[in-house]
Formats: structure tokens, sequence, C-alpha cells
């Protein structure tokens, strides 16, 4: 059984389960955010050619004073931006769990397919490092996923992630 099929079988069991381990005192005022580039072969449902396209995502969380965490997935390419719905965690299909000084996220990516976003925080909750993978539930799943730029369904056969990133800064990252 290959690596992938293995993280993708993690992810299956992990996804159905809304869950929300709590988060540490020292996020609590605190927003994280987590950017990544990608780079996807994509068509929209019903077309022949397949095209390469570049973006970038965001997930954003805010703890609350009260330790309530709040998220928010947003993404751009070239033709425009969207985003996905905010969530309470526990409430949606994002799961989030803190441990320590970790962080994992798992969420579905449309039909087919998972995202599993893990963070980890220095001892003073200043600063962090994060790590995105992209997975399909098999090596020939073409993933359905609605996009929110094109107002479509695309059909997703790669996905390349790039360019990482994590920071913390103090405050609600939500607020206008």
């Amino acid at each position: 059984m290959s690596r992938l099929t293995i993280i993708v079988a993690l992810f299956g069991l992990l996804l159905p389960q809304t869950s929300h381990a709590a988060p540490p005192k020292e996020l609590y005022g605190k927003s994280v955010s987590v950017t990544w580039t990608e780079t996807r072969e994509q068509r929209p449902v019903g077309e022949e050619a397949w095209r390469q396209v570049s973006g970038s995502q965001t997930l954003n969380i805010y703890v609350s004073e009260a330790g309530r965490a709040f998220n928010n997935l947003s993404y751009s390419t070239r033709a425009g931006s969207a985003e996905r719905k905010g969530e309470i965690a526990g409430s949606g299909k994002r799961s989030i769990n803190f441990n320590g000084r970790s962080l994992l996220i798992l969420m579905p990516h449309g039909s087919g397919g998972a995202t599993r976003i893990t963070a980890d925080f220095d001892a003073g909750f200043s600063s962090c490092g994060a790590q995105v993978t992209r997975a399909k539930e098999s090596e020939g799943t073409v993933i359905r996923n609605y996009s929110g730029i094109i107002k479509r369904v695309n059909e997703i056969r790669s996905i390349k992630v790039g360019g990482v990133s994590c920071g913390i800064r103090s405050g609600n990252v939500f607020a206008n």
C-alpha cells in the first residue's frame, strides 16, 4: 500500500468527525494565518482541455478571549478571489485540533480530495511553521470541487503545493 493511499485513508477516517480540541491559552486573543500557493491541473466540468492554474490560499483562525476558534478559508487566482464560509471550530466541515504547541486541521476538498494542515508554534507562541498536504482518494481520482471564482464545478487531476508560510498576530484577523 502506498504512502499516499495510507494518508488518504487516514483523512477519510478523520474527516467525517468535526472535532475541536481546546486551543492553548497562549493563543487567546490572537490570530493564526497559514498561506500557501498551489499549481493545479484542472478544467470546468464539461470542458475537454485541462489548464494549469496557479493561485494562493489562506486559512485564518482567530482564537477569542473565551477560547473559541473561528476560521475562514480564502483563495485567489488571476481570475479573481473568493472565500469559503467561516466556521466556529467544531461546527463545520473543518476539523481543528490543538495539542500543546501543535495544530492539526483536516478538511474535505470537494469530492474525492482532502487537505491536511499542520502548524507548530514556538515556546512563546509568537511564531509558527506549517505544512500543507493535499491528497486524493486514489491515484486516478479526479477531484470535483465548486469554484467560488468561476461559479462552476472544476475537475482537478493534480495539485502541487508550495510556498507555505505561517504567522501569528495579536487581535482578531476578521475585525475591520
